[in-house]
């Protein structure tokens, strides 16, 4: 892929990669605030759902409270004047729209039915909330729920309006109940007192929930002000008698309101069974709304029921749903700003890397005569800028390496001229270097020892020697044969080696510590010219320690870029290498000993039985801390440990 188009893909990808992140948190953050505020708002409106519901109840005990504190009316309860007692209660009951208003005695018995005065006889005397108001003398207002059978003597068209089929609903948990045997009343009772105070009867009264929409279409009217979404209203309300609707503008497919409906088993278990107030989402009939459900306790605090208010979620979804699109679509015209942007930003990259490629690529083929243009300041202009002083600077290396290989190749030239003149002087000079020792040996011995002739012959026989020596290594040096190489283990080679130099290291004083490896295999090499590799080394080594000291040799396999080698280290503590010679110690005929201690070819010809093995030799050393050298061998043909 070209530059241009990966720049501007990169950037792009930074763009829509943050882009995306944000619209992701964004759109969640919104879906989330906006369902949080939605369910706070829920929540608001069953407060006032709440009020609605306190309002009423306090409304009817206000009716009572007020009737009984009326002075005639009480004189005529104390007095038994039932005509007008009747007449007054009527009237209480038609204006505060209750539909069973009754005066009672202390103990419950009924003396009057304002919503029924030709029935007579009756009790009230198990009504919890009138024995909670004849106990603390005082107007008690609750909710209540009272048998059809109870409606049918005191009213039979309440109670032939009270019954409400069950009806099957998705979600609902499972009941084998077909239609309510109650009813749910708001229920108020109050004191008559006489004039000194003691207590002359009792007003009861009640007004049935079972289809009354007064409540529940207040509640829609003034908190939703009947506003609609799509065709439906966006919010509801509910009064349940337990988990059955028995008021509500919670409409059925057909338009119906949805009584004898019942709630989700979720939120039946979260609010009747567990007593608490559901905030959020929930299944209402045939959609989802952001609802709030509170229990509706009787006086004696028992959750008989449920007050619900919900909005419709998809008016929430789908205000979410288009202020995303909104934000998605200005993300995108960010986008392809971004796009326009990074295209020509792409190519003012593109354009000048390109030429430099370009050019890298004649420089690549031996064209060192490229020099780029400096069009600007900033980092492609410096970039520029290196790039003509380096090929200033290839230019200028190219000669002098091509003018130093030249020299090489005649240096290389004439060392090879040499070493074939030094094997041909070397095989000359053999012979009369020989007669010369022997006739020396052959004159010390025929000379006494006291002798002025004896030190000289000896002169002369150690110099011979050293030629011999010299001219020994030359010939070593020269011989051009190619390795004769077989299976051998490497820690055998050097044992050998160390076997042969051993006395030689004990008169140093040198202590020789061996560390192979177990894990080293056969290897296919020249053994003898590895020994001699490792036997220059050692001696190498002892010669460095002249005082004593410790010599060690290990062995290691070394796996380095899955290429399989077997290494040897050969570390002294002698007096080390001075860093000015570090370069020539693997130099034809360089060394630091004395004359009669080397000629400098041993380590040459080390390195050079290294290189034919296809191995590596390295040296490090520090003065007065000694010398470590460390040879690699490949270990390609290396046969498997048995």
């Amino acid at each position: 892929m070209r530059l241009r188009y990966r720049v501007v893909l990169s950037m792009l990808s930074v763009v829509a990669i943050s882009g995306g992140v944000s619209a992701l948190v964004g759109g969640y953050m919104l879906w989330r605030r906006t369902r949080l505020e939605a369910e706070n708002r829920v929540g608001q409106d069953l407060n006032a759902a709440y009020e609605f519901y306190n309002h009423r109840l306090k409304a009817m005990g206000d009716a009572l409270h007020y009737t009984a504190l009326g002075r005639q009316f009480r004189r005529a309860v104390a007095a038994g004047d039932l005509a007008y007692v009747g007449d007054r209660l009527e009237t209480v009951r038609r204006e505060a729209g209750l539909d069973l208003l009754t005066l009672t005695d202390e103990k419950g018995t009924v003396i009057l039915r304002a919503h029924r005065p030709e029935r007579l006889g009756g009790t009230l005397a198990e009504d919890p909330l009138l024995r909670r108001a004849v106990e603390s003398r005082k107007t008690v207002s609750g909710t209540a729920i009272l048998p059809l059978s109870f409606l049918m003597q005191e009213l039979p068209e309440l109670e032939r309006k009270a019954r409400i089929q069950i009806l099957p609903t998705p979600k609902a948990a499972p009941t084998e109940l077909r239609e309510l045997n109650s009813a749910m009343f708001l229920c108020s009772a109050a004191p008559v007192f006489q004039n000194d105070g003691l207590l002359a009867g009792m007003l009861w009264a009640g007004t049935m929930l079972n289809r009354n929409y007064e409540l529940v279409d207040r509640v829609q009217n003034t908190v939703f002000r009947d506003e609609r979404f799509e065709g439906k209203l966006v919010g509801n309300a509910t009064v349940f008698q337990n988990d059955v609707r028995i008021s509500t503008n919670v409409r059925r497919k057909d338009g119906s309101r949805g009584i004898g409906t019942r709630v989700s088993a979720e939120v039946f278990d979260h609010v009747l069974r567990q007593g608490k107030t559901w905030v959020g989402p929930a299944w209402v009939l045939n959609d989802w709304y952001i609802s709030a459900y509170a229990p509706i306790r009787d006086v004696r605090g028992e959750a008989i029921g449920m007050l619900y208010v919900g909005a419709l979620q998809r008016k929430f979804d789908v205000v979410t749903i288009r202020t995303f699109t909104t934000f998605a679509l200005v993300a995108l015209a960010g986008l392809l700003v971004a796009a326009l942007v990074a295209w020509r930003l792409a190519n003012g990259i593109a354009r000048p890397v390109g030429v430099l490629a370009r050019a890298s690529a004649g420089i690549a083929e031996g064209d060192f005569s490229q020099k780029l243009p400096v069009e600007s300041d900033d980092e492609l202009g410096s970039l520029t800028h290196s790039f003509n002083t380096m090929v200033k600077s290839l230019k200028e290396r190219d000669q002098l390496l091509n003018e130093r290989t030249r020299q090489q190749l005649t240096r290389s030239e004439r060392l090879a001229s040499i070493g074939r003149l030094a094997a041909g002087v070397a095989h000359e000079i053999n012979n009369p270097l020989t007669g010369v020792l022997t006739f020396s040996h052959m004159l010390l011995r025929q000379l006494p020892e006291q002798s002025d002739q004896h030190e000289d012959v000896q002169t002369i026989i150690d110099a011979t020697v050293r030629c011999r020596d010299i001219v020994r290594g030359l010939l070593n040096f020269a011989r051009q044969s190619e390795p004769q190489k077989t299976l051998a283990r490497l820690d055998e080679v050097l044992g050998k080696a160390v076997a042969l130099t051993q006395n030689q290291a004990a008169i140093s004083q040198v202590n020789i510590v061996r560390e192979m490896d177990p894990e080293l295999g056969q290897m296919v090499i020249d053994a003898g010219q590895i020994q001699e590799v490792a036997v220059n080394m050692i001696v190498n080594a002892i010669d460095a320690m002249p005082d004593g000291g410790d010599l060690y040799i290990r062995t290691r396999a070394v796996n380095e870029g899955g290429d399989q080698w077997a290494e040897f280290e050969i570390t002294d503590t002698g007096c080390g290498i001075p860093p000015e010679n570090l370069d020539h110690v693997f130099d034809p005929f360089f060394t630091t000993k004395q004359s009669d201690k080397g000629t400098g070819l041993g380590l040459a010809l080390s390195y050079g039985i290294v290189m034919e093995h296809g191995g590596q030799i390295n040296l490090s050393s520090e003065v007065g801390r000694g010398t470590t050298i460390v040879v690699r061998l490949p270990c390609k043909e290396r046969t498997p440990t048995a």
